[in-house]
């Protein structure tokens, strides 16, 4: 398997290829969202049902551009969820865009949204240019990566390439304590319900929110 500069990293994405990339959390697969061959190809990596939604990861220097690509309109709960919460450990999902793909969506008509705080991925997004999918590298049943050397264990000759970049040594250290993955909260009109508890504990969400 590649280990991959962040501009090879965004390169082979745009060309619905699937690469491994770090977060604050664990490590991710991804791939471009609008295509379903890349999609269905990390599906069948992990060993997840085709029609399983998959939640994506937007960069946090075009949040709104890239929500709009999403979503018709934020809701007020997931402007109050995101305003404390984002970027960070937290997928909101939200009802999405009506062309958005099956293959992202699994049909439900939502799509888990997540944003990220660390400035090295919101960068490989931006060389993107679009929203990338966002599901922990892992097989099913089996802990989250949270290193590249589990990112091999997992997943050589079987991906693209992983995206390592120089501090990401410093990062595993700091991020050590949260290497566990995000919370996802799902809203609707005025409403919103845990799904996952997560990095985020639900007791600062209700602190925050009610």
């Amino acid at each position: 398997m590649e280990i991959l500069s962040i501009e090879e990293a965004a390169w082979k994405v745009r060309n619905g290829q699937v690469v491994a990339y770090p977060t604050e959390t664990v490590y991710g697969l991804g791939s471009i969202i609008f295509e379903e061959e890349p999609v269905m190809r990390i599906k069948q990596i992990k060993g997840i049902a085709a029609n399983k939604p998959l939640s994506v990861l937007i960069s946090n220097n075009k949040k709104e551009e890239m929500l709009s690509e999403l979503i018709e309109g934020f809701l007020p709960v997931a402007q109050r969820l995101a305003k404390f919460f984002w970027p960070g450990p937290l997928t909101i999902i939200h009802e999405c865009k009506p062309d958005l793909p099956d293959f992202i969506t699994g049909g439900t008509g939502y799509v888990g949204i997540r944003c990220s705080p660390y400035s090295f991925v919101n960068s490989f997004i931006d060389l993107v240019g679009h929203p990338i999918v966002s599901t922990s590298a892992n097989i099913t049943g089996q802990a989250p990566a949270t290193n590249y050397t589990d990112v091999f264990s997992y997943f050589d000759g079987a991906i693209d390439g992983v995206l390592i970049c120089d501090d990401s040594i410093s990062l595993e250290h700091h991020a050590s304590p949260t290497n566990i993955p995000s919370t996802i909260v799902r809203v609707e009109h005025h409403n919103f319900e845990i799904l996952r508890e997560g990095a985020i504990k639900k007791e600062d969400i209700f602190r925050k929110i009610l």
